[in-house]
């Protein structure tokens, strides 16, 4: 110890033997005076260990689960079981990169054993595969698959490649034509003598045969390969020139390995593909390589050593064999390590280097109890090892360290506690990692909290206590006091908690940090106000959660004994010592046989007066009481995946219309999700189950979000298509195959009937409603309204609204008495076979208007017809498109006339045409908002279902004797307007909304479309009414004024009519009367008289009723 006991020694001169106590403080357990209830450590060994500022716990986490490569490794020290990795010693790689030899640190000492071994997250299943000739066993591993090496070694690939050589201009076209590529695929024919390459030795005999694309070749000349480093080649004779240039596709060759492979392109390093030679000719080397399967169990994908660090242990064997830099002299003699030896595998290590960590079981140390040295877990030991290890400690000499107490504590950490699950576990262990880079009393603090130690040093040695209540040997009462006692009663409230958490490494959660469940005690939370109050105490050493409440509990029991005494004691208190439990009696103070620990223990003497000066905090039995009451820990409350885990997407496939330059097709949509937050691309394949054995690729693409939506162009209507789909990470690991199968519904179906249809009135709104179609192609869907409340025809309503989105279900439109239909319409216009309607009467609509003017057209729409007319049928005059010629009409011969008999021509003469009303415009005087309402009955009349159109008998014939309405979607009328305030500027006439309409001119007419030559629609009955609402204009207390003239109102704006008036005055003297003249619409005057005759000014309210807003005259 040197330094540190001389410092101890030196401060100890200068008097008060306060000083001279180690002490390792939490804040959370001071009590007072550099007095704490978890561990005691003095200022000396603070001073003398330059104390920095305490390294945060999570922040070793790096350290304790990564790998690291660095110029410096730390030493550290491993104390009972944990899981780590740490820093690579040495990685080199061989045999042209394809193996690749890593040492990663485990411990700088001896340890007991290496277990359970890590790559990334994924825990590997080891098995033997032997040993060195050092003894030292060699492990594969047979699981996880991807890095199984028995699949790996039985059923391994190797080159055999056919090679020749052509000089020929480097920019020219390969002689088996195509272009130059990087990788020779061609040899020439002719050609006789080849030479074969492969990885391993091999031999050819005359009676072997080469076969090239289904052509058979004999041999004339063979022999036994030679090396050249790493390749293995034979020139061979064939017996015939190849008969053709060949860019092989297929190749086996019957006698070297005796083998069928598939072709790849020739690389001397399966990394690097062989290149043309520079210059403008070069000699170019063409070659067909048959990869070739074979069992070879002369390597391992994985082989992992095992080295525990003794002092005698000799350099890897293996690893000195493979890599000439590493000899014999490198034994690494006392450091545990893993030498890890990978074969490189793309699928196996998308990433490269994996993580490589492993579970562990630490230093051997002394029992000091029994003499033996071995592997504990006792944190009384733990801490005494590293206190007096002169290699990886403090080098404390041991006749220093109190072995009797140090005894007492290792005891207490021993003991048996029964846990509320069953069974039972020791009362403390230490579990953790001593870092060479951080601070000892960080590492001391450490150690002691895991078993609740006190550690001071007096007397010449460190002593240690805590962890368990131990009754009182020593009773102190008034006569052992040389004077009166300072007591504190209560700690300031900045240093109580009523609750403690805090974090602990958890072998359930993969060794992480991790929170154990919160102690609390509702009697402390209801004496600070019902407030919670934390206390965080953390416990790297700590790796069990019932121990780490246990530990918590004591904390927060410690923490509430607040009473605090300074005794001065007599030489009865010198056998005390920091730690030790004593029973003070106190009359005065009430105390009978109450409890205290000694903090501080002071030896004083002066020319008056020697003793000892004691701090004492109160404690009781039941701070360390524990009957079976932990909490249960979660060990795992996420669900995080893993690197090297990658689950399979989702897949969702329908299929939907889509034209294309006017020529449509059917799309197969495919929707690929995934849950998976990590999921980096996505890989996707399809086939047609009828008529494809293989898949194709539709690509590979970067994810978007957690979906992703890819597209098959024209795939065949009523086929099945099948497809698969995978995840892959940003590691390049990727998951299994998703896979779905679709049944194509194209082009055919119409849409369902729309279903749920209503209709509600809010206000001058017509709000309707439904429920959404479900069909794969639908487009729109679309609203038609007619006046009719009783059997509506649906060609025969105005479209109100011709386009609703398919992601809607909801539509305003201005409220109309009449029925509401809809239909749904498909990506080929192909609507619903039927409407969905609803009937609405206009009274339930709450409106308050006034009838300015209207207009009928029907029934002898005398307005401007452009290719329209008007037409009797059944005594209904009908205005309707253009129809072609009527028989009767026809000039001359009765026989000589076509067409039906008794209607109109063949087909309609126009595709649509308009009808202006004959009273446009209709002036209102002056500029008004106003609301314009029409009202149309239209059918749609189809020429060709005329009773004398059809064929045959006429008892046969269906429908009505000279036409028959049924519901069609290729007619449609609707009303336009357009406005202007000068009658000179219109604005273009547009489809009209039930609504208001700011003019003074305004002008209707109807368009009529068709899209079927043989029908047009039929208006039966055309009107419109121009309303304006109710308006109130109300003024109150406005002064009359003296003038002779009286007050003038102005209504600002006008209104269009005005229907009442009303006055009330609240100042009138007996006699007072006024007078009303220039009533009218904009305004009126007032005068207010007394009964003298006199104008007086007198204050008045008036309000106006009429309707109409004057916007401009």
């Amino acid at each position: 110890m040197g330094g540190i006991v001389d410092s101890i020694k030196e401060i100890g001169a200068k008097g008060g033997f306060f000083s001279n106590l180690l002490m390792i403080t939490n804040p959370y357990l001071a009590f007072a005076v550099n007095v704490i209830g978890n561990m005691l450590v003095s200022a000396v060994l603070s001073k003398a260990f330059a104390r920095k500022p305490k390294t945060n716990y999570q922040s070793q986490l790096q350290a304790r689960t990564e790998m690291v490569k660095q110029a410096i490794i730390t030493r550290d020290t491993v104390y009972g079981e944990t899981k780590k990795s740490g820093g690579i010693l040495f990685m080199e790689s061989t045999n042209n990169n394809q193996d690749l030899h890593v040492i990663v640190q485990m411990a700088s000492h001896e340890i007991q054993s290496i277990d359970k071994v890590y790559f990334g997250e994924d825990e590997l299943t080891l098995a033997s595969a032997g040993t060195d000739g050092n003894g030292v066993t060699q492990f594969k591993v047979t699981s996880p698959s991807k890095y199984a090496t028995e699949s790996r070694f039985t059923n391994k690939t190797r080159s055999l490649v056919v090679s020749e050589y052509v000089s020929m201009p480097f920019n020219t076209s390969m002689p088996f034509g195509g272009s130059r590529v990087v990788d020779g695929k061609g040899i020439k024919k002719g050609i006789t003598s080849i030479t074969l390459v492969s990885d391993v030795a091999f031999s050819v005999a005359t009676t072997d045969t080469l076969n090239i694309n289904g052509i058979t070749y004999g041999i004339s000349s063979g022999g036994s390969s030679s090396a050249s480093g790493a390749r293995h080649t034979l020139a061979v004779t064939i017996s015939e020139g190849l008969q053709t240039d060949v860019q092989a596709t297929s190749i086996s060759f019957a006698g070297a390995f005796g083998t069928t492979g598939r072709i790849t392109p020739y690389r001397d390093n399966p990394n690097t593909p062989k290149p043309f030679l520079a210059g403008t000719t070069t000699t170019t080397e063409y070659a067909i390589v048959a990869t070739q399967t074979f069992t070879d169990t002369s390597d391992l994908t994985v082989r992992i050593k095992k080295h525990l660090g003794s002092d005698t242990q000799q350099a890897d064997q293996d690893l000195v064999n493979a890599v000439p830099q590493w000899t014999t002299s490198h034994m690494l003699s006392g450091i545990a390590y893993l030498y890890v030896k990978l074969k490189y595998d793309a699928d196996a290590f998308p990433q490269g280097l994996p993580n490589i960590s492993a579970e562990i079981k630490g230093k051997k140390i002394l029992d000091f109890r029994t003499g033996s040295t071995a592997f504990s877990k006792n944190p009384a030991l733990v801490l005494y090892d590293y206190l007096s290890d002169t290699r990886f400690g403090l080098s404390v000499p041991t006749t220093q360290l109190d072995t009797v107490s140090f005894t007492t504590v290792a005891n207490i950490c021993d003991e048996d506690i029964t846990l509320s699950a069953g069974g039972t576990e020791n009362r403390y262990e230490a579990n953790g990692i001593i870092y060479s880079n951080v601070e000892p009393m960080t590492n001391i603090d450490e150690i002691i909290g895991s078993m609740l130690g006190i550690l001071s040093y007096s007397n010449g040695k460190f002593t240690l206590a805590g962890g368990k209540f131990i009754a009182p040997s020593i009773t102190l009462d008034e006569d052992d006091f040389r004077g009166g006692i300072t007591i504190q009663t209560k700690q300031s409230r900045r240093n109580l908690f009523n609750t403690v958490k805090g974090i602990f490494t958890s072998p359930e959660s993969n060794w992480q940090p991790s929170d154990y469940p919160m102690i609390t005690s509702s009697t402390f939370v209801s004496e600070d106000n019902d407030e919670t109050i934390f206390g965080n105490i953390d416990l790297p050493f700590t790796i069990s959660s019932t121990m780490a409440q246990r530990i918590a509990k004591v904390v927060l029991f410690k923490n509430r004994q607040q009473m605090v005494i300074q005794a001065p004691c007599k030489l009865s208190a010198f056998k005390l010592q920091v730690g030790d439990t004593v029973t003070i009696n106190n009359t005065r103070l009430g105390f009978n046989s109450k409890i205290f620990q000694v903090a501080d223990w002071t030896f004083v003497q002066d020319e008056t007066d020697v003793g000892i000066d004691l701090i004492l905090q109160e404690t009781s039995s039941s701070v360390f009481d524990w009957n079976a009451e932990e909490a249960e820990f979660i060990s795992d409350n996420t669900n995080l995946p893993t690197a090297e885990t990658v689950s399979a997407p989702s897949i969702e496939l329908s299929d939907l219309l889509r034209a294309y330059s006017g020529v449509i097709s059917t799309i197969l949509l495919i929707k690929i999700s995934s849950s998976q937050g990590t999921t980096n691309e996505v890989e996707i394949e399809y086939r047609n189950t009828a008529t494809d054995t293989e898949y194709t690729s539709l690509g590979r693409a970067k994810t978007v979000g957690t979906s992703m939506r890819f597209e098959l162009k024209d795939a065949e209507d009523g086929m099945t298509y099948e497809v698969r789909a995978r995840s892959i990470n940003a590691f390049n690991v990727a998951s299994s195959y998703a896979t779905a199968t679709h049944e194509v519904v194209g082009k055919t179906a119409p849409p369902a009937n729309v279903a749920d249809f209503s209709v509600n009135i809010v206000n001058n709104l017509a709000v309707c409603s439904w429920t959404a179609n479900e069909e794969l192609d639908l487009s729109h869907y679309i609203i038609r309204h007619t006046p009719a409340t009783s059997s509506p025809i649906y060609a025969g309503a105005t479209i109100v609204a011709n386009y609703i989105s398919k992601a809607t279900n909801q539509m305003s439109l201005p409220a109309q008495t009449g029925t509401y239909m809809i239909k749904a319409v498909d990506v080929l216009g192909i609507t619903s076979e039927t409407s969905t309607k609803k009937v609405v009467i206009r009274n339930q609509i709450a409106d308050n208007f006034n009838v300015v003017t209207s207009t009928t057209q029907s029934t002898g729409f005398a307005g401007t017809k452009t290719d329209t007319e008007v037409v009797a049928r059944d005594g209904v005059n009908f205005l309707q498109i253009k129809l072609g010629e009527l028989f009767d009409d026809h000039s001359g011969n009765f026989d000589s006339a076509l067409g039906n008999f008794d209607d109109g021509g063949e087909v309609a003469s126009n595709l649509d045409g308009f009808y202006e009303f004959s009273t446009n415009p209709i002036d209102l005087g002056a500029i008004y908002n106003s609301q314009v309402t029409t009202s149309m009955t239209s059918t749609r009349f189809n020429a060709n279902s005329l009773f004398d159109s059809f064929e045959g008998l006429f008892d046969s014939q269906e429908g009505n004797f000279d036409g028959s309405y049924t519901e069609q979607d290729d007619v449609d009328a609707k009303l336009q307007i357009s406005t202007s305030n000068d009658n000179s500027t219109y604005s273009d006439f547009a489809d009209y909304i039930l609504g208001d309409y700011k003019a003074r001119y305004i002008k209707l007419r109807v368009k009529m479309t068709t899209t079927n030559a043989d029908s047009t629609p039929a208006i039966s009955a055309l009107s419109a009414t121009i309303d304006m609402p109710d308006r109130t204009v109300a003024v109150a207390n406005t002064a009359s004024t003296t003038a002779s003239g009286g007050k003038a109102i102005t209504f600002s704006p006008a209104f269009k009519d005005l229907q009442g008036l009303g006055i009330s005055a609240s100042n009138l003297a007996t006699g007072d009367f006024y007078e009303l003249s220039s009533k009218s619409a904009t305004g009126f005057t007032i005068k207010f008289k007394n009964s003298s005759g006199s104008v007086v000014d007198r204050s008045f309210d008036f309000v106006a009723k009429g309707f109409g807003y004057l916007e401009s005259s």
